[in-house]
């Protein structure tokens, strides 16, 4: 299906959600031209959503999600094109939305967090004979595919993935590829501002079972449990203390971990110092978005977001 710019003006389109994935839709639909939109979604914004729905901000909070989204999307557009967008708070599963008004859309662009509601659009879409577009997130990867009638499997036809998880020593001690430092990242965070885990501690785990007979069981004693969320507190959120507890001093513990390094081709991480850093004269980078920053620019955007972080916090 390929759609001529002339043509994309004239086209239907449902979205159904207008949460994480709903809000990048809208955006993307507006900007590539189409014009005449319905987005259904039952939620109303919460707090939390503010971090990753960027078409929301802290005075929508408690409001309508579709609503809020419309509102926002259409400060998007040009001016003189007449955009119209059909916001409502509802449940797709009302008797309203049946296989016949299903089919006055051109495509239907699912944005759904429940398999329940995806199911029951998988269905109309199949009985109105109309592509779908299936989109969700899945742990830390995303996922799409299209769904049409006669050419492909059905949402319910497809086995779906499950999510995957990683071992909380391999974070916490041994990470070694990207998505590992990720899903650390996303747990210091909930640890520093949000609603704290035990089981998504960051630091350096002194039980891990590589150490198992040896510096294990030594380490277990000698070490003292610190819940990080309050040592955090009571440093008031410091940046540069932050900074070297995380990236120095626990990189330290685990260098001091020498069973952790005999694994061939397991790579030492190496310590980072916040004054040496700052200190240091590495340059800038040009601020094109392509160019990658250097080491102190990298510090200094640390800095920034725990300060901010603090203030939203407080």
């Amino acid at each position: 299906m390929v759609w001529l710019k002339e043509e994309i003006a004239s086209k239907k389109i449902l979205v159904v959600g207008a949460g994480g994935i709903g809000c990048e839709l809208l955006k993307n639909l507006i900007l590539a031209g189409f014009l005449d939109l319905t987005v259904i979604d039952l939620d109303t914004i919460d707090v939390s959503n503010l971090n990753r729905q960027f078409l929301f901000q802290k005075q929508h909070v408690g409001k309508s999600k579709s609503l809020i989204a419309k509102e926002s999307v259409l400060k998007l557009t040009h001016a003189g094109r007449d955009v119209s967008i059909d916001a409502r708070m509802c449940s797709i599963f009302l008797p309203e939305f049946s296989v016949p008004w299903i089919k006055q859309f051109s495509i239907i662009l699912n944005a759904l967090d429940n398999v329940s509601a995806r199911n029951h659009v998988n269905r109309l879409a199949l009985a109105a004979d109309i592509p779908l577009v299936e989109s969700g997130t899945a742990g830390y990867s995303g996922e799409s595919s299209v769904i049409k009638k006669g050419l492909s499997p059905c949402y319910e036809c497809s086995e779906r993935p499950r999510n995957k998880t990683y071992p909380g020593c391999t974070i916490r001690n041994t990470p070694s590829e990207p998505i590992h430092c990720i899903v650390w990242a996303k747990f210091l965070f909930s640890q520093l501002f949000g609603e704290p885990d035990d089981e998504q501690e960051v630091s350096p785990d002194a039980a891990d079972p590589e150490l198992a007979n040896g510096e294990a069981a030594e380490n277990k004693g000698n070490i003292k449990r610190i819940n990080t969320t309050v040592w955090a507190e009571e440093n008031d959120w410091d940046p540069k203390i932050l900074f070297n507890k995380f990236f120095k001093e626990d990189i330290n513990s685990l260098l001091s971990m020498s069973k952790l390094w005999e694994k061939e081709g397991r790579k030492k991480p190496s310590a980072l110092d916040y004054d040496e850093i700052i200190g240091c004269g590495d340059g800038h980078a040009t601020g094109s978005k392509m160019e990658l920053r250097t080491l102190k620019e990298n510090v200094a955007a640390w800095h920034k977001a725990v300060t901010d972080a603090k203030t939203r916090r407080k």
